[in-house]
């Protein structure tokens, strides 16, 4: 099987021109329950057709990230941060499942009572834009809540990234990422009140991968916004 992607917890395969396979080092049952869920009510994300222990084999997706689409100069900042607000709006009128928990890592995002679905690391490489539109993946994070945690976490992955640190390769497929870094920000920001700003802090911070370079880089945003 040919790689054709993955990240810190998995690896993805293609196994041929219309499905991939996930590979993990976590069980996929909820993850795919909740990706079938959506696909369901017509929400973009990649077909779920089989999940077995930590394998999940889905819809493979033809086209490139939004970072990278950015970074080809194919979309500009302005209409990338549209397309994730859009997802954001779209993913926020869906109800979330009984059984979604909404708490993680010690911090409880549905204590009003409000229980729609978040993602939890919607950013411009976990988007892909294909011929039918954008696609989001990566559904390991998922939790319900309120809305405005969700972007929150968003404006938080954002204000703590430094493209220098994830290796050159990834580091060259991010250049334009400077130079959007504010209007993102900004774009979240007007989204998600300070207490929930503090929250995504918090939970960027109980993320094992968060350095702390990154939680430093947190902290200074936060103490601006």
């Amino acid at each position: 099987m040919e790689q054709i992607g993955g990240g810190r917890a998995s690896q993805v395969f293609a196994l041929d021109d219309r499905r991939v396979l996930r590979r993990g080092a976590f069980d996929a049952a909820a993850e795919a329950r909740l990706m079938r869920y959506l696909h369901g009510l017509g929400f973009p994300v990649p077909e779920v057709f089989a999940a077995e222990g930590a394998d999940m084999t889905m819809e493979r997706l033809h086209g490139r990230t939004l970072g990278a689409e950015v970074n080809a100069g194919a979309i500009g900042v302005p209409e990338a941060a549209e397309i994730l607000l859009d997802l954001h709006d779209r993913l926020h009128e869906i109800d979330a499942p009984a059984e979604l928990r909404g708490s993680t890592r010690g911090l409880a995002m549905d204590a009003n009572g409000i229980r729609k679905v978040l993602h939890l690391d919607l950013h411009p490489e976990n988007v892909v834009v294909t011929d039918a539109g954008a696609f989001l993946i990566d559904w390991t994070n998922a939790i319900a809540g309120a809305p405005e945690y969700d972007f929150a976490v968003s404006w938080a992955i954002i204000a703590g990234v430094d493209p220098g640190e994830l290796g050159p390769e990834l580091a060259s497929q991010l250049a334009w990422f400077e130079t959007a870094r504010a209007e993102l920000l900004a774009a979240f920001r007007e989204r998600a009140a300070p207490p929930a700003l503090e929250t995504a802090v918090a939970y960027r911070f109980a993320d094992p991968n968060t350095n702390a370079a990154e939680s430093e880089r947190l902290r200074k945003a936060l103490k601006a916004s």
